[in-house]
């Protein structure tokens, strides 16, 4: 039997790693989705939140591991996993199969920017400044590093 769920939702909190008792990796975090539809008289309505509560294993673990608080992902899961808390069920983890990044509400960036120093920039003879990192042929030049 194959069951497949996808669900896009934002972090409640940032992922976190821990290790099985045999030592194997692996990351949770839990996402809440939020819905809105068409009531009966035509009005958009914002449906209850629905929380997931998100496991990812091996390789998926190691990529999700920097996810933090506040992503839109899009998450493939392959099974649930039900918990028990004080004898009753308490709620279920969807094991997943793909994490993605959402861009429906904002546009992809590679991470946070790195800083540079004010020495790591070169201006060039045009007098326009350019990273070092960016430029390394230009760096080694001795006549184009001003201070």
């Amino acid at each position: 039997m194959q069951f497949s769920l996808t669900v896009e939702g934002r972090l409640t909190t940032s992922a976190m790693t821990n290790t099985t008792q045999s030592g194997r990796e692996f990351v949770t975090f839990t996402i809440v989705h939020q819905d809105q539809y068409r009531d009966h008289t035509g009005k958009w309505v914002d449906a209850k939140p629905m929380f997931f509560d998100i496991v990812c294993w091996g390789k998926l673990a190691g990529h999700v591991r920097n996810l933090t608080r506040g992503t839109v992902v899009v998450i493939e899961g392959g099974r649930l996993l039900g918990y028990i808390n004080d004898n009753e069920l308490a709620g279920l983890k969807v094991e997943a199969r793909n994490v993605s990044l959402s861009m429906r509400f904002g546009e992809a960036h590679p991470g946070p920017a790195k800083r540079t120093r004010r020495a790591d920039l070169v201006t060039t003879a045009d007098g326009e400044q350019i990273t070092a990192d960016a430029y390394p042929d230009v760096v080694t030049d001795r006549e184009l590093v001003h201070r």
